[in-house]
């Protein structure tokens, strides 16, 4: 079984994320929101992945909470100025080689 990983890119739809990630949880034997929501970090990857990182604190492990904040940050209309958010932040480390900077930046 394959779960699909949310990246937070042009055309991709949160809710259809969620709906098979659930799903998917389900199948596995997974029929707690505690548990959809401590394995939900491992299915984020870039931008949606800093952006959870930033939110944990504020929602408190809630999954209710959680979802609907990545819905209304990763729908359709809101995921260019994302990346122009992400991208305007974005430096080089002080120790950080060219190619770690370039294949990071790759992944937004």
């Amino acid at each position: 079984m394959v779960i699909l990983v949310l990246k937070g890119s042009e055309g991709e739809d949160p809710n259809v994320f969620l709906r098979e990630y659930k799903r998917a949880c389900i199948r596995m034997g997974f029929r707690t929101t505690t548990k959809w929501f401590n394995f939900f970090p491992e299915f984020l990857k870039g931008i949606t992945s800093h952006w959870f990182e930033w939110q944990i604190e504020a929602l408190k492990g809630s999954w209710n909470d959680i979802i609907k904040a990545l819905v209304k940050e990763f729908s359709v209309k809101n995921v260019y100025q994302n990346l122009i958010l992400e991208l305007s932040q974005l430096k080089q480390g002080a120790l950080e080689l060219m190619k770690k900077y370039k294949e990071r930046t790759m992944t937004l």
